[in-house]
């Protein structure tokens, strides 16, 4: 059976259309993904895995009594169906330090396992604090910099809301960097406080940039006096609060990750309302299945999911997840979300709930008001199978890369839009 194929300029009129629209409610999800993707040379935060296989080792270098508890709670979140990661972790070991009393799990007590979860938030501070190492000259070049440049240059009647699951400090540089006004849910000056009412209440900042730190932050602690969260740029590494590893274990610690989970629904619930994702693996499905139901509840909001999906398989060679028709993003946008869920992948997209190859149906003019090559880079002219090796003899495919699931290229292509009004496509 032949495979459906889908053009990437009919698609990318349609984008364009949304961005230049005033009528859009734009919204973006970034994952940890755009940490990496930074545009700078050695200046980058590890991926979800990477990340963790890197505190992993910190901590077997630490001791081996919590090398041996790490892999016993590896093993518990693994058999239960759920992705071992350092968010997974944390919050294993919170719970079980909530529950333990004076007894021994996995080896460690209640003091071993906050000694333990000490270690696991020192590394993470230590791995995320890429802005230490950012140079006056990087503040107006990386790839977050390129983002926060096309906020300021569009004028649009209903601000951009940035959500992100990144503890780094890399959006608020660039927003600052642009001068750009934004509110994060907090609310002072001497030890801002999260304000669920005020991100409910969110047309009280109705012209101000959003930017919602779903995961937590870093400078993000827990005041006990009065069982606030508090923004501290001085706050010990250990009690930086990562969301969601505190839901499991302290119910009154659930804020600021409620409201912003909320927040994020009431988003995708508004009428035209468009949320690009970039960075974001959909591995958390807490999140995923807000955006389901969200998605079902909308009049007609939509999701535009920039995947990048590229991994080694086999023989270490290149292999696409989006190529999997058991993959979990397929399988959402395919049947869960009604058509209101369009991903594009490297190699592959699912839109109007059809999944199919990118290809180009001729080949592209030089006039295109959206050059094909700054989202698109076509695969290499194969000999003809008639002709055999005979230069000049060579066979268009259309196939490529779609680029735009790289942050990077997202964001060039954002400071690059074309001013002209193309038709738009179906999403």
């Amino acid at each position: 059976m032949r495979m459906n194929t889908h053009d990437p300029r009919e698609h990318i009129r349609g984008i364009h259309q949304i961005l230049i629209s005033d009528k859009k409610r734009i919204g973006f999800l970034f994952g940890a993904g755009t940490s990496y993707a930074t545009g700078l040379t050695d200046i980058f935060v590890p991926g979800i895995a990477d990340m963790t296989e890197s505190i992993i080792a910190d901590v077997k270098v630490h001791s081996p009594v919590f090398e041996v508890a790490v892999k016993e709670i590896q093993t518990e979140i693994e058999t239960s169906n759920v992705v071992f990661n350092v968010e997974s972790l944390l919050s294993s070991i919170e719970a079980k330090r909530a529950v333990i009393g004076g007894g021994i799990l996995n080896g460690l007590d209640a003091a071993g396992f906050a000694t333990l979860a000490a270690l696991v938030k020192t590394q993470v501070v230590k791995l995320v604090s890429v802005h230490d190492l950012l140079q006056p000259e990087d503040r107006t070049n990386f790839a977050h910099s390129k983002l926060s440049n096309w906020v300021s240059k569009a004028r649009r009647r209903f601000p951009a809301e940035f959500f992100t699951t990144n503890y780094d400090y890399l959006f608020e540089i660039a927003l600052e960097g642009s001068g750009i006004p934004y509110f994060d849910g907090f609310s002072g000056s001497f030890e801002p406080f999260f304000c669920p009412e005020a991100v409910e209440d969110v047309e009280a900042y109705s012209q101000l940039v959003k930017l919602w730190k779903m995961h937590g932050s870093l400078g993000w602690t827990y005041r006990d006096c009065d069982k606030a969260v508090i923004r501290d740029r001085t706050a010990k590494a250990e009690s930086i609060l990562i969301y969601p590893s505190h839901l499991k274990y302290n119910t009154s610690k659930k804020q600021p990750y409620v409201s912003l989970i909320d927040r994020l629904c009431a988003f995708l619930q508004q009428d035209d309302a468009v949320l690009f994702t970039c960075g974001y693996s959909f591995g958390d499905n807490h999140i995923n299945e807000r955006i389901v139901t969200s998605l079902r509840r909308g009049a007609n909001s939509h999701v535009l999911a920039m995947y990048y999906d590229e991994y080694l398989g086999k023989d270490n060679k290149s292999a696409f997840a989006l190529a999997d028709e058991a993959n979990s993003l397929r399988i959402m946008a395919t049947r869960e979300t009604g058509g209101k869920m369009s991903v594009y992948g490297l190699r592959h997209a699912v839109i109007g709930g059809k999944f199919g190859e990118w290809r180009l149906r001729d080949e592209p003019k030089l006039n295109e008001s959206i050059h094909v090559s700054q989202y698109f880079d076509e695969d290499a002219a194969t000999p003809s199978a008639e002709a055999g090796e005979h230069k000049g003899d060579e066979r268009w495919e259309g196939t490529g890369i779609f680029l735009l699931p790289d942050f990077r290229k997202l964001t060039d292509f954002l400071n690059d839009l074309s001013s002209s009004d193309g038709p738009a496509s179906t999403l």
